[in-house]
């Protein structure tokens, strides 16, 4: 099981709306964190305000610090559910963007809760949104360096692309270079192609998903029904964009083993 981080240029490229709907299409179970320094949206977003605050982020944050975690879902969890059978769940995020600055020294803890996830003794796949990516007190980088892959969530156009840019010299500092980073390109072919983003931020495209108004904003502010959303434009682009990323994190994994075993030759 890995860990996957989505980060975005800023500049509403959709990238919560992108994790919730990689979570509700993920193959195997998983867990999404929203890691957001700037505040959690699901607890208000997808669910509207209609279930009670999981203890989430902080919670995991405080009890990282201390020693070991032992994440739980239902009453009194750090974790609330997103499907009935309780194979998807949400770790809220912040309620508050103050808060960020005194997460700084406990990311690395989570990042290490994050990246070996288990709940009710079963390892679980973590998809982190870890927001807009900028410099500063408070942000995610350690989740960011700890993540089997990275992917950049972004529009085509050309302000998303000037932003971006300087975003992937970030990623390419943190992570010593680029090679577990990768795009999701959001929206209609109306900008930009994928070849001249690709060439130009130096990574190469794992999926595009499309624009679809109506489901995402179901999954941003709970408008409208949730049933039968797997049959959405945007729910199965999502599933596609999924295997994408675990393609591309179990290329990693088997890169990272024979390295270590070479290594040791």
């Amino acid at each position: 099981m890995s860990l996957y981080a989505l980060v975005s240029p800023g500049g509403s490229a959709g990238v919560t709306t992108t994790a919730l709907a990689l979570t509700l299409t993920w193959p195997q179970p998983v867990i999404l964190a929203e890691c957001d320094p700037t505040g959690g949206d699901i607890v208000a977003g997808l669910f509207a305000g209609h279930i009670a605050a999981p203890r989430g982020l902080l919670d995991v944050a405080y009890e990282a610090r201390r020693g070991s975690v032992a994440l739980s879902a239902g009453a009194g969890g750090q974790l609330a559910a997103l499907d009935a059978g309780g194979s998807r769940t949400f770790l809220a995020g912040l309620s508050d963007p103050r808060q960020a600055p005194g997460l700084t020294p406990a990311w690395p803890a989570i990042a290490a809760v994050l990246a070996k996830a288990v709940l009710a003794g079963r390892p679980r796949d973590v998809i982190a949104d870890c927001g807009r990516l900028d410099a500063g007190e408070g942000q995610p980088t350690s989740v960011i360096a700890e993540a089997a892959v990275v992917a950049m969530v972004m529009r085509s156009t050309l302000r998303q692309l000037a932003a971006a840019a300087p975003r992937m010299e970030m990623l390419a500092d943190l992570r010593g270079g680029l090679d577990r980073v990768g795009l999701l390109l959001v929206g209609a072919k109306d900008g930009h192609s994928p070849a001249e983003i690709s060439r130009t931020l130096g990574v190469g495209l794992l999926a595009r998903i499309p624009f679809d108004a109506r489901t995402a904003a179901v999954l941003s502010d709970g408008k409208g029904r949730r049933s039968n959303l797997d049959d959405t434009t945007l729910l199965r682009a999502a599933k596609s964009a999924g295997h994408a990323l675990i393609r591309a994190g179990s290329a990693q994994v088997a890169a990272d083993v024979a390295a270590a075993n070479g290594n040791l030759a």
